[in-house]
């Protein structure tokens, strides 16, 4: 097991299950509140993965000032 290697390409290695369409983290990394960062498939993308409680996210949902940064109406 590699953890926290930025000079692994693990979208270039051939694991035989064919290619890979994104990588998180394993139980230890889904701690409340714990946000990481990946490089995504496509060159210079990121992905991120945020693991929160469902109490953090009805809090997040109910703050206001929060909800009118991260809403777009389409």
């Amino acid at each position: 097991m590699l953890i926290g290697s930025l000079w692994v390409d693990v979208y270039g290695n051939d694991f035989g299950w064919g290619r890979l369409v994104a990588v998180r983290t394993g139980p230890a990394g889904k701690t409340d509140g714990t946000i990481t960062m990946f490089p995504g498939v496509e060159q210079g993308s990121i992905d991120f993965e945020a693991c929160l409680s469902p109490k953090t996210l009805q809090s997040m949902g109910n703050d206001i000032e929060f909800m009118d940064a991260v809403t777009s109406i389409s």
